[in-house]
C-alpha cells in the first residue's frame, strides 16, 4: 500500500485569513438550519455576482458546491467523492470541482437525502434548486444538469456574455449585452417568484447590492496594498480572505470583517512589515491551485525568500466601477449586471493594447505583472479544467517577450491529490530561482522598472 502523503497546512500571515475559513462554514451551516426551519435552499455556481444576490433577497439560503470541492480538497476527503463520481462513468479529466459534487450527491441519495454523517464540514443539505451560470467554463453547462442523475430539482442557467477584445469596443456591442443579462435576470426573478410563491423584495436586494460594494471596495483597496514592497499579504492569505468577498459579499458580517483585514493589511504597509520576512522574489500565480497542498507555497517562501505577491484573476473583485457608469442607474438588476459584466472586461484596453483574446484569464496578467513588480510567475496547468488551462502557455509567451518575466509550469489539480507531485513540484521551483535572477538582471540591461 503506497503510504498516504503528508499534509503541511498553511501557516497564512494575516490574521483576519486565519479566521477567514468562519464563512465557509457559516454558509453550510446556514442551509442545514434553513432546511430544518423550512426555508429555501439553492446550490450555486460561482457567478460573480450576478444572481446569488437576488436569491438571497428572495430569503433563499445558499451554499456553492466549487467552496465545498475546495474544503474537502483542503481536508484531504475529497478521494471518496472523486471514486464515487468517476464509478458513474463521469472522466478523471472532468472538473475536480464537479467530480466531487457528482459522487457527493450520490452518496446524498444514497442516504435518502439525509446528509452523511462523515460529510466534510457538516456537508450540503439537498437544494430546492440548483443556480448555473455560462461563465467562463464550458463544464458548466452539463454539470448541474447531469445532477438529475441523482435529484429531481430544477435547474436555472444564467447566460453570461463573454465579448473578444475587438468585439467589445464595437458601437452598441456592450450596451446590447448589459441589456440581455437585465433580460436574464428579469426571467430569473419571474422564476423565483414562481418557484417560492412570493414577490420580490425590491428594497432588500437595494440594501443587499450596498453592502456588495462596500464589501468589494476594502476587498479591491486591499490588492492595491499588496503592491507595496515587501508585499503585506500572499496567496495563501487571499485563498482563505477571498470566501466572503466571493460568496457572501452582500452579508453584513462579511463587510465588517473585511474592515479589519483593511486595517491589518493596511498596518503591515505603514510599518513596512512584509507577509514573508526575507522577500527576495515576487511571484504571481495563475489560476486555480492545488487546495489539498497549499503548504506548499510557505515551503517554496521559508526556502528561497518568494512571496506570492498577486493570484487567480477569476477570484478577485475587479476595480469599482465609475461614477458615470452608475449614473442614472434606478434598476438594480441593470447594475448588477453592469458590475458583473466589468469583471469579465474591464481589462478589455489592456487586451487591445497587446492584441490579444481572450479577456478574461489573459489581459489582466499583463497589467498585474508591472504594477506589483513581478520577477516570475507559476502556473498550474490542470486536466480537468481545459478554460483556466489553455490560456496558460499564451501569457508564458507574452510575459517573457514584453517584460522578460519567466514561467515555471507546475502540473497538477484543484481537488484531486493524486495528480499532484510535491517532491518534483518543490525540485522545479529550486532551479526557477536562477532563472528570475538572470531575467532581472536582463530586465535592468533593458530599462524596465523592476
Amino acid at each position: 500500500m503506497e503510504e498516504k502523503k503528508k499534509k503541511r497546512s498553511s501557516a497564512k500571515t494575516l490574521q483576519t485569513a486565519r479566521e477567514a475559513g468562519y464563512f465557509g462554514k457559516k454558509m453550510l451551516a446556514n442551509t442545514r438550519m434553513a432546511v430544518d426551519e423550512g426555508r429555501p435552499v439553492a446550490w450555486a455556481m460561482v457567478e460573480w455576482w450576478l444572481g446569488a444576490t437576488i436569491a438571497k433577497a428572495m430569503g433563499v439560503e445558499l451554499v456553492f458546491p466549487e467552496n465545498y470541492g475546495a474544503f474537502c480538497a483542503a481536508s484531504r476527503t475529497a478521494e471518496p467523492n472523486l471514486d464515487y463520481s468517476e464509478s458513474d462513468g463521469f472522466p478523471s479529466t472532468l472538473c475536480g470541482y464537479a467530480r466531487n459534487c457528482l459522487g457527493y450527491a450520490r452518496k446524498l441519495k444514497e442516504n435518502n437525502f439525509v446528509i452523511p454523517a462523515e460529510s466534510t464540514g457538516g456537508g450540503m443539505p439537498k437544494p430546492d434548486f440548483l443556480l448555473a451560470c455560462g461563465a467562463a467554463c464550458d463544464a458548466r453547462y452539463k454539470w448541474f444538469q447531469a445532477l438529475g442523475r441523482y435529484m429531481d430539482v430544477p435547474v436555472w442557467l444564467l447566460e453570461f456574455p463573454q465579448t473578444g477584445s475587438k468585439e467589445y469596443f464595437l458601437p452598441g456591442n456592450k450596451e446590447e449585452n448589459i441589456s440581455y443579462m437585465v433580460e436574464e435576470l428579469r426571467a430569473f426573478v419571474s422564476f423565483l417568484e414562481d418557484l417560492l410563491g412570493r414577490k420580490m423584495n425590491w428594497d432588500g436586494l437595494e440594501e443587499r447590492l450596498d453592502i456588495l460594494f462596500k464589501t468589494h471596495e476594502l476587498a479591491y483597496k486591499v490588492d492595491l496594498m499588496r503592491r507595496t514592497v515587501p508585499s503585506p499579504a500572499v496567496c495563501t492569505d487571499f485563498w482563505a480572505l477571498m470566501i466572503p468577498h466571493l460568496y457572501l459579499p452582500d452579508d453584513l458580517e462579511a463587510l465588517a470583517f473585511y474592515q479589519r483585514v483593511y486595517d491589518e493589511v493596511k498596518y503591515k504597509v505603514d510599518n513596512k512589515i512584509g507577509a514573508i520576512p526575507n522577500e527576495k522574489y515576487r511571484m504571481m500565480f495563475s489560476e486555480l491551485p492545488p487546495w489539498h497542498t497549499l503548504g506548499f507555497f510557505d515551503e517554496v517562501a521559508e526556502r528561497h525568500g518568494v512571496a506570492f505577491v498577486f493570484e487567480s484573476w477569476n477570484y478577485h473583485v475587479p476595480p469599482p466601477l465609475l461614477e458615470d457608469e452608475k449614473k442614472g442607474i434606478t434598476d438594480p438588476l441593470e447594475l448588477i449586471a453592469r458590475y458583473s459584466y466589468h469583471k469579465f472586461h474591464h481589462a478589455a484596453p489592456a487586451a487591445k493594447e497587446y492584441e490579444i483574446d481572450p479577456i478574461l484569464f489573459t489581459a489582466p496578467y499583463l497589467e498585474y505583472v508591472r504594477d506589483y513588480q513581478v520577477d516570475g510567475l507559476m502556473f498550474h496547468p490542470l486536466m480537468s479544467c481545459r478554460p483556466a488551462t489553455y490560456t496558460l502557455m499564451h501569457v508564458r509567451n507574452l510575459m517573457l517577450e514584453r517584460f522578460k518575466v519567466p514561467s515555471l509550469v507546475i502540473e497538477g489539480d484543484i481537488v484531486d491529490l493524486r495528480v499532484f507531485n510535491e517532491e518534483e513540484a518543490l525540485a522545479k521551483f529550486d532551479a526557477f530561482i536562477e532563472t528570475m535572477d538572470y531575467h532581472r538582471e536582463l530586465r535592468k540591461k533593458e530599462g524596465l522598472h523592476w
